[in-house]
């Protein structure tokens, strides 16, 4: 997939690669980099950049499943289930109800198997 030019500067902030976009099923996944400068005092990776990466993923989600229009989030919830490390952040993505203004997206994040963060947002299309 070639979007290198809709990227938002935040995906590569966040070390955003390895995006596999299924247009037939709609579902976005994509691998992020959990930085040692994301830690908190713990030394676990601060839930707000768990929670971004969730954010850049649904974006580029609702891009590419809604025809490839803008969308902005106007709301977004997050569960964390457990601490996440310094490495690699699996994602994934997909709609739970697709409207014409209003797409309600729901997300993952994943390290070494195991379920870190679950998200749900809605878009508003522009």
């Amino acid at each position: 997939m070639d979007m290198t030019d809709k990227l938002p500067p935040i995906h590569y902030l966040l070390g955003g690669h390895h995006i596999q976009w299924n247009d037939q099923a709609q579902q976005l996944e994509i691998d992020y980099v959990a930085l040692e400068t994301f830690t908190n005092p713990r030394g676990t990776v601060e839930g707000g950049m768990i929670c971004a990466m969730l954010d850049d993923v649904m974006g580029l989600f609702a891009f590419l499943a809604n025809d490839r229009q803008p969308a902005t989030t106007i709301n977004l919830t997050v569960d964390f289930l457990r601490p996440c490390q310094v490495g690699v952040v699996q994602t994934k993505c997909r709609f739970v109800k697709q409207g014409k203004s209003i797409l309600n997206i729901e997300s993952e994040a994943w390290q070494n198997h195991k379920m870190l963060a679950r998200s749900t947002a809605n878009f508003m299309v522009l």
